[in-house]
């Protein structure tokens, strides 16, 4: 399982990217859908480790869990193109000032968007470190299990 959460992690971290660069824009969506799944997979996982470490509940790591499984809202288009108010059948018969309005309004959110992508890598990235420590200290406790039964 824990092979699966650092593959989910590491699509976290590059998918978004790989359909910028190597897909045309006819195929974001099934992006979109993965990275609702890997949403999904993560606020699993948190409610999880809820339930079954004492100590997860708004610890560090609940919280860097909590920012980086938020962030991935991000990355999902028709999300994003809610909250900042974007849509495809958007009305262009407006003033030419209102659309550089919103021109401008899009800039700026594009570049905070830039900014807050850039943090939720950085956050993704810890989490994906974690990931490896847990694994690598499950299998040290996998060989000290073996090493004893022989």
């Amino acid at each position: 399982m824990q092979g699966f959460m650092a593959f989910i992690t590491l699509y976290s971290l590059f998918g978004d990217d790989l359909r910028q660069i190597c897909v045309s824009s006819d195929y974001d969506y099934i992006f979109y859908i993965m990275t609702s799944i890997t949403l999904g997979f993560f606020s699993v996982e948190i409610v999880l480790q809820c339930l079954i470490l004492d100590d997860y509940w708004l610890s560090f790591y609940f919280w860097l869990d909590i920012i980086s499984t938020a962030s991935l809202i991000t990355d999902i288009g028709w999300i994003m193109d809610a909250i900042v108010g974007l849509s495809q059948g958007s009305n262009p018969s407006g003033s030419n000032i209102q659309q550089a309005t919103k021109l401008a309004r899009a800039g700026r959110g594009a570049r905070v968007g830039t900014r807050a992508a850039r943090l939720a890598r950085v956050i993704r990235l810890i989490r994906l470190l974690r990931i490896v420590k847990l694994y690598k200290s499950a299998n040290f406790a996998m060989n000290q299990i073996e090493e004893k039964k022989n």
